[in-house]
């Protein structure tokens, strides 16, 4: 870690370095949908007091990461099928929209490296045999193309740790949404670098599609059962 990091680390403020903890849990893995985050724990875990846990997962609970019910405290939020295609509908629509802006920001050559690099890496995993590998692999892929159109907005609104719930929750049936089958990319990089902003918009909405397709085949009992509204109470 570098003297820029440490300082940056050290600046964060308790609530912050809980709500980061949480969500580094959930995208390695620590943490999965339906898992109980009980109080104590945390506040061992991260050495706060039961008032900044309670802040932090307020917070979560507002942007749909955990849910809160009276008796159960709060957990990880799993997802039922129609919470599932709603965010796929969305991410369809907000990756459509990052390809159209990354098409056009391809005309700088370094932006481009970069997108090529990052696809380059993608592409040597080996999904079936690297699994953990190819995961960091297409993150550091779609985070490159959704920043690279340098839209903040697009960045701060799409929904990357819902996608990430549902990515865990359906990890065990055949990795239905984590889009495993490195041929999916190929449209969308090729579309990309085309200097075609529809074509990419077009092939962006049509990547998310086939997952959106894979993962509505699933049986009931890869999803929460229910309606999907959230249950928000005040923690105690």
């Amino acid at each position: 870690m570098t003297k820029n990091e440490n300082r940056g680390t050290a600046e964060r403020t308790p609530f912050e370095q809980v709500r980061r903890g949480i969500l580094r849990a959930l995208y390695e893995g620590r943490y999965v949908p339906g898992q109980r985050l009980a109080a104590p724990d945390l506040m061992r875990d991260f050495d706060v007091g039961r008032g900044t846990v309670r802040e932090v997962l307020q917070r979560l609970a507002s942007t749909g990461v955990v849910t809160i019910a009276a008796n159960r405290g709060a957990q990880v939020r799993r997802l039922t099928r129609d919470e599932v295609s709603g965010i796929l509908d969305v991410v369809e629509v907000l990756l459509g929209l990052a390809a159209r802006g990354a098409c056009g920001a391809m005309r700088d050559a370094d932006v481009r490296e970069g997108l090529e690099r990052r696809y380059s890496v993608m592409s040597s995993c080996a999904p079936a045999t690297e699994f953990h590998r190819f995961v960091e692999a297409r993150e550091d892929f779609y985070r490159y193309l959704v920043a690279s159109p340098g839209n903040a907005e697009l960045q701060r609104v799409f929904p990357a740790i819902q996608v990430q719930i549902m990515r865990v929750q359906l990890r065990a049936f055949d990795r239905a949404a984590d889009s495993t089958d490195l041929s999916d990319y190929v449209d969308l990089f090729a579309a990309i670098l085309s200097d075609d902003p529809s074509r990419a918009e077009s092939a962006g909405r049509a990547h998310v599609r086939r997952t959106l397709d894979r993962v509505l085949s699933l049986p009931d009992r890869a999803f929460e059962p229910g309606g999907g509204a959230l249950v928000e109470r005040p923690l105690r």
